[in-house]
């Protein structure tokens, strides 16, 4: 059985999750910092959420670069872990409502360990199902590192049923960073760059549907009742373009990219996790335009995605030395260190005395950024 059209249909269920994950967030209770690091635990389950996801499909794409074909036994177990990933949204909800919660924990838990025994068994039989193929037979099933973590989440359960109720939790995550170091330290260049753009097309498209449905409906059928929602949309309007000119910019730079890495893979999948954030922020926002500490959140998230931007054009520099075009195009960082300057102006403008200015500044750091091209062709 050919495997692009498999790849393609797991790789679009995948974005979805990893878009839809942050539906599960609850907004903060005040435009408050308090009220914000109290979500803690929510925020550090999507992050673990996130990982497990990404990494997921890391792995598999890694693997499916040596794979000849597979068979139906294989897509059912696939089917299965898409199944399980599925409801990991879900489950870290349950948990960061019911942090002490033994079911919960134990949930939560147990999609983790199954998680990783599907992955594993679907990889030994993608081995038995292509004999012939020698870099899938360098595949070590007995290497006692590829079965830590679920010694790791095994101790958790022990504790949780023991002394300390998140147990499993604590244990889940140092599973995760141990799965997370594991895949970043694993040397992988690719010269296909197809399946990377498509999940990340996927993923931006999806993120850009996700912010329309956050907008609150209008009361009723009136003009006032539509503008009385202009701050709403003023935000999804801001949102929308930053969304967009960052695909963009992804779209033109991989139109010269001939090759990349684990480094530009992880680097790029760092700011899609920070740029799914945007919904979720914008919504913060939008109901407290005038508060300082969304306004200081959306624009962190601005920023931190700006820096990570310049560590893939230093990770895409690195691997593809012999790209003229991509040296040209990658030579200094001046976009990013303008769009940071602006967002920080506005940030101190915002403190001090108009909060909104931030995310205005958001949308002016783009403008700039476009105007300055133009005029340099």
């Amino acid at each position: 059985m050919r495997t692009e059209r498999f790849e393609t249909f797991m790789d679009a269920i995948l974005a979805i999750i990893i878009t839809v994950l942050v539906l599960k967030l609850a907004q903060p209770a005040a435009p408050t910092w308090d009220a914000v690091l109290s979500l803690n635990s929510s925020y550090l389950l999507y992050g673990i959420c996130f990982l497990i996801i990404f990494n997921t499909w890391y792995n598999d794409h890694n693997l499916f670069q040596m794979v000849d074909e597979i068979n139906n036994r294989i897509v059912v177990v696939y089917g299965v872990l898409i199944f399980i990933i599925s409801v990991l949204p879900y489950f870290a909800s349950w948990v960061a409502l019911n942090p002490q919660s033994i079911p919960a924990q134990t949930m939560f838990g147990i999609l983790f360990l199954a998680t990783n025994a599907c992955y594993n068994l679907s990889t030994f039989l993608i081995v038995r199902a292509n004999p012939y193929n020698g870099e899938l037979k360098k595949i070590n099933f007995k290497n006692f590192w590829r079965y830590v973590p679920v010694i790791v989440i095994l101790i958790g359960f022990l504790v949780t049923y023991t002394v300390y109720a998140p147990g499993i939790f604590i244990s889940c995550i140092i599973a995760t960073v141990y799965w997370f170091f594991i895949a970043i330290s694993t040397k992988s260049e690719v010269e296909s760059t197809g399946r990377f753009e498509a999940l990340f097309d996927a993923i931006v498209a999806i993120i850009l549907t996700v912010l329309v449905l956050e907008l609150t409906m209008a009361s009723n059928g009136s003009w006032q009742a539509l503008f009385d929602l202009k701050i709403e949309f003023l935000a999804y309007i801001i949102s929308f373009v930053v969304c967009f000119n960052y695909w963009n910019h992804n779209n033109n730079l991989f139109s010269i990219v001939n090759k990349i890495d684990t480094k530009v893979i992880w680097s790029i999948g760092a700011s899609i996790f920070v740029l799914s954030l945007i919904p979720y922020l914008s919504l913060f926002v939008s109901h407290n335009f005038y508060s300082f500490v969304p306004q200081a959140c959306y624009g962190l998230d601005f920023i931190v995605v700006a820096i990570l931007s310049m560590v893939t054009s230093r990770a895409l520099k690195n691997v593809d030395r012999g790209n003229v075009a991509l040296m040209i195009v990658l030579k200094n960082n001046w976009a990013f260190i303008s769009t940071i300057v602006f967002v920080g102006i506005g940030m101190v403008i915002g403190y001090f005395y108009y909060p909104p200015a931030v995310i205005v500044s958001c949308l002016l750091s783009i403008i700039a950024v476009w105007v300055t091209s133009y005029f340099n062709k």
